[in-house]
């Protein structure tokens, strides 16, 4: 059991007097919803886990933007006790470490006070799917279905990893519709158990103090207290979102989903929201820098030199994004392009890629499709090239519809990264989609000038974004390419028509690693019952599965074979020769063929789609719930 010691009830007398929970983070300071505090300036503080010890009187001393800011954003505030809390009594709330926890897929749970529980309450939640950020601040916040909802009274409250009772953020908003009654007009509506939480690194860029708390971040933690210390308060000699742009250059670093108003705001977005090139220092360094040259140009020379020591104190030098780092004397890379640069074959010896049996190299580029949070038709698309496991050089798109923008900026994008690619392997396209769009065609995409769909000339895959985020789900998958790998034939496990199996019996037969067999589908996994048998598939760990893009429009008649009876035994000819890691390079042949056959629409092999996941290949998300971005794209990068 975790003693939530720094758990406190938080009671104001406003003209609207209203309760909340809040948590302590220093001996004096209490951290809680601008909401929960609106309209006064001085509260009641209660430690929940010491009912005996005398409420605390204490002040508000720190609003964030709310409500000015869209979809709720800033809703933080900070109040100051009159008197400390004596360390014996209670203590201040362990953060956890920014983005690790989602990844993890952590259990959580949220602490508050609703209407009658005046001593307070737990409530199981978990974020929702995707973990896209809601106005580019919030998460959005699921009831796990047993024990208390969120609800009025959460608000300010902490929302902790069940395991450890690390703090990752603070309940912001609740909605509770079950059992509610409404109106004619609402009846159609579905209820909801729904809720909304700021992350620990979010409420930081608000307040500041906080970023003392949170651990492993890219630099040391002092570094970190020692840059706060200097940035906060300081005037901006120059409009820190320039000088975030100049900082990140040309790394393709999505910017703040807010323009950053203080020195503060830019630097702790760039500590928590971005990872530092391969071989490089972290682009916060580099803002740093920039910084400090903008402030001594401004006349602000305490400031620059203040920063230029920070730099001195912590030996960090500013590697330029826009210009490689230099080789070492007498390494292979000397005299070369140097280790860090976008350049083509710029990497300083890294590991090379898989080799499949065939004798291909895969040079993959990693075409990333995720919904946006500019509105549900809307995508936020992402290009980059993999090298040495890790994406490099991205290039995004926000708030694009699917359709020809979408085509063309992927197209564009490709051609570029296909123009930097070593001779020494092919090139692999690799589209990571959300679940509703893997049947997407991404594979005939073309423009007006191109000759062919782009499946035809280059080896093109898609893989589940939602299994690739998902770690119990990569550890199955790589168990099944473990015993895969060497394998010199592609068996494929079939499903017909006209009698398409259990989705659960399936999975048991395809979950065991040593089984070799792969999925194949006569058409596109749309709609019941394909689509809960490819959710099982990739369950199970299937390294890949195919598909045929257009269904089958026979009748299904006992003593005849349908089309697409006639697919899978053709397509399981075909493979039966090369193992699992050599389907891309087959899939473009067959893709090859139907483009030179006489009728391509009627080529047995037509929209051939293959979904397939090397875990040695594409990486997974190293944050999946990165910040959808809505601003404008940086400048001076894509056209």
């Amino acid at each position: 059991m975790q003693e939530v010691r720094w758990l406190v009830r938080i009671d104001t007398e406003a003209a609207a007097p209203s309760v909340g929970a809040g948590m302590l983070i220093s001996e004096r300071e209490v951290l809680t919803c601008a909401h929960v505090v609106h309209g006064a300036r001085r509260a009641t503080v209660r430690l929940v886990n010491r009912p005996d010890h005398p409420a605390l009187s204490a002040t508000v001393v720190l609003r964030g933007p709310w409500p000015g800011r869209p979809a709720g954003g800033g809703d933080v505030a900070v109040l100051l006790l009159d008197r400390p809390v004596p360390p014996e009594v209670a203590g201040p709330a362990v953060f956890a470490p920014p983005h690790r926890w989602a990844w993890q897929g952590a259990a959580l749970a949220a602490y508050g006070f609703p209407v009658g529980h005046d001593s307070g309450l737990s409530s199981e939640v978990r974020l929702t799917r995707g973990g896209f950020r809601i106005g580019g601040e919030q998460l959005q916040l699921e009831h796990e279905g047993t024990g208390m909802p969120l609800s009025p009274g959460f608000s300010g409250g902490p929302v902790v990893i069940a395991d450890t009772g690390e703090v990752v953020g603070m309940v912001t908003a609740a909605q509770d519709t079950l059992g509610i009654p409404r109106s004619p007009g609402d009846r159609g509506r579905p209820a909801v158990r729904l809720g909304r939480m700021l992350p620990g690194e979010v409420i930081a860029g608000y307040v500041p103090q906080l970023a003392d708390r949170l651990p492993q971040l890219p630099l040391p933690p002092l570094a970190v207290r020692e840059l706060r210390l200097l940035l906060v308060g300081a005037a901006p000699p120059a409009d820190p979102l320039e000088l975030y742009r100049s900082a990140v250059g040309p790394l393709g670093c999505q910017e703040p989903p807010t323009r950053p108003a203080t020195l503060w705001e830019a630097c702790w977005y760039l500590l928590t929201e971005t990872l530092a090139p391969p071989g490089r220092a972290h682009p916060a360094v580099a803002f740093v820098s920039r910084t400090a040259e903008a402030a001594e140009a401004a006349g602000a020379i305490r400031l620059g030199t203040d920063l230029r020591g920070w730099l001195a104190d912590w030996a960090l030098a500013d590697d330029d994004p826009a210009q490689p780092p230099p080789a070492a004397p007498g390494s292979p890379a000397a005299g070369a392009p140097a280790a860090g640069s976008l350049a083509a074959g710029s990497l300083a010896a890294p590991p090379a890629a898989p080799a499949a049996p065939g004798g291909e190299r895969w040079r993959p580029i990693l075409v990333e499709i995720s919904p946006s949070g500019a509105g549900r038709a809307l995508f936020h698309v992402t290009v980059s090239a993999v090298r040495a496991g890790r994406t490099v050089d991205p290039h995004s798109r926000a708030a694009l519809r699917l359709g020809p923008g979408i085509r063309r900026f992927v197209r564009e994008r490709i051609d570029h990264e296909l123009g930097l690619l070593e001779t020494d392997g092919a090139e692999l396209v690799v589209f990571a989609l959300p679940r509703r769009l893997l049947t997407e065609p991404v594979h005939t995409w073309a423009r007006d000038t191109d000759y062919g769909p782009l499946g035809a000339d280059h080896a093109v895959v898609v893989v589940d974004e939602q299994r690739r985020a998902d770690p119990a789900d990569r550890l199955q998958l790589e168990r099944k390419w473990a015993a895969l790998r060497d394998h010199r034939t592609t068996r494929l496990h079939a499903l017909a028509c006209a009698d398409p199996p259990d989705h659960k019996k399936l999975y048991h037969q395809l979950r065991p690693p040593e089984r070799p067999e792969l999925p194949a589908f006569p058409g596109p996994p749309r709609g019941a019952p394909y689509d809960r048998l490819l959710a099982a598939a990739l369950k199970a760990g299937a390294p890949a599965v195919l598909w045929a893009r257009c269904p089958c429009p026979t009748e299904h008649a006992p003593a005849r074979s349908c089309r697409g009876e006639q697919f899978l035994a053709r397509l399981a000819a075909e493979l039966v020769d090369l193992g699992p890691a050599d389907l891309p390079r087959r899939v473009k042949e067959l893709r090859h063929r139907v483009e030179e056959s006489d009728d391509p629409r009627g080529h047995w092999a037509a929209d051939l789609v293959l979904l397939w996941e090397d875990p040695q290949i594409v990486p997974s998300p190293a944050r999946p719930f990165r910040t959808v971005p809505t601003a404008p794209p940086l400048r001076g990068t894509d056209p």
